[in-house]
Formats: structure tokens, sequence, C-alpha cells
């Protein structure tokens, strides 16, 4: 129960490797410039898509705060809030952002909520426990110290 409590506040995110050309993963905006969308996840919800990648401070439902980097190729690393780290893959299943940590055989999936405009959004795990998500500056070797 915790990890998926520490999972929700992650915000997480869904790694979608869709086989395909470079083309699939690149769009053009209206004034011509092109971007290259290949570490933005895809999904049926807001989410993680939205942000990914990048740092991430997740406060729990129970006010436990943990910091969770995004990395391209949606994997991700995690320190909780005892100092424990972690480190998985992301992807969106049944519309939900899903995390698998490497040698676990069972996913922790998320509701999304919408992002907010200053980059919060709110995350439900699977047991109902709601947290809150916030980018952070820097990379998650500058937050070690804080999530303890």
């Amino acid at each position: 129960m915790r990890k998926t409590i520490a999972f929700a506040a992650m915000l997480a995110l869904a790694a979608c490797d869709n086989p395909g050309s470079d083309a699939d993963n690149v769009s053009v905006s209206a004034t011509g410039e092109v971007t290259d969308n290949s570490d933005v996840l895809e999904g049926e919800e807001p989410g993680f898509e939205a942000v990914a990648p990048g740092t991430y401070q997740v406060t729990r439902a129970g006010g436990e705060v943990d910091y969770i980097e995004i990395h391209p190729g949606m994997t991700f690393s995690r320190v909780a809030s005892d100092g424990t780290s972690t480190g998985g893959s992301i992807f969106m299943k049944d519309g939900k952002t899903c995390f698998l940590v490497e040698g676990e055989d069972q996913e922790n999936c998320f509701t999304d909520g919408a992002r907010k405009p200053d980059g919060t959004m709110q995350t439900t795990s699977a047991n109902g426990n709601v947290s809150t998500v916030r980018p952070v500056e820097g990379n998650l070797e500058d937050h070690v110290g804080a999530a303890r």
C-alpha cells in the first residue's frame, strides 16, 4: 500500500514505446517550428504526458514527500521520504499512468487529474489516496536530502 501511495505521488508518467518511424514523433506548429515529441507520453487522459520528463515533488495523502525524476524513454528514478531509492518504467494502461518498479511483477496505476497552470496535478491511487505532484528545479540528486 505504501508503494502504491508513493507511486501515485510520483505523478509520474506513462511510457509508450510505439514502433514506427521518427516522423511519428515529430510535429510542426503553425509557425513551421518542428518539435520532437518522442519523450511525450501518450494516453487517453491528462497526466504525466503533459509534464514529463523532469523532476517532481510528490506529496502523498499522509503528508510524506517523495521525489521522482522522469527520464527520456519513460523510465523513472524515485527517492521516498524515508530515503529508499527505486526506479523502473512508466506506461499508460486503461487511461491510467502506471509505474512498474524494476524487479517487481505488479505495476501501480494512478488516475491523473489535469495539470494546473502552476504545473501541479493531483493523482489518485487504486485505493483512493490522492497525491499532489509538483515540478521542481534540478534533478533528483538535488532533492535527495529533502526527501529525508
